[in-house]
């Protein structure tokens, strides 16, 4: 029981110290700019830069939006890239794409909606956070 405890007071304050420094070092990397790209299911003859419907298009000035065909004939893969120095962030660009391709594909904006009878508390508000950020990230 003696080497165990005097293995983990000395292995406890190492790992301690190189997660810290892990952290710190991601702080510090810039976060490089990236392409977001979905596909709607409409053919690319159909589908304008200008003419793009929802909050993709209160964006587009700030943003280069690039259409092209997807392979194999399965419609259009809209591509946005942030140019540096652009006010607009990757969680802003995720939702715009989301919102334009349900438009385009749905003609609606389809939110998540909870039952009328959720109330705040301390054990939800995780959750209510997690699905008011929740179109930001993960997959498109």
């Amino acid at each position: 029981m003696g080497r165990t405890r005097n293995t983990l007071l000395f292995v406890g304050p190492l790992a301690a110290g190189a997660a810290a420094v892990a952290v710190v070092r991601r702080r510090k990397a810039p976060v490089p700019r990236r392409r977001h790209v979905v596909t709607v299911y409409k053919p690319l003859a159909e589908l304008e830069v200008t003419q793009l419907p929802g909050s993709l298009h209160e964006i587009a000035d700030r943003v280069e939006i690039s259409l092209a065909a997807a392979p194999g004939g399965r419609g259009t893969e809209i591509a946005v890239r942030i140019p540096d120095g652009s006010p607009v962030g990757d969680g802003e660009v995720r939702r715009a794409l989301r919102e334009t391709r349900s438009l385009i594909e749905a003609g609606d904006v389809l939110l998540p909606s909870g039952p009328a009878t959720t109330r705040t508390t301390v054990l939800n508000r995780p959750l209510q956070a997690a699905t008011r950020h929740g179109r930001e990230g993960g997959l498109l």
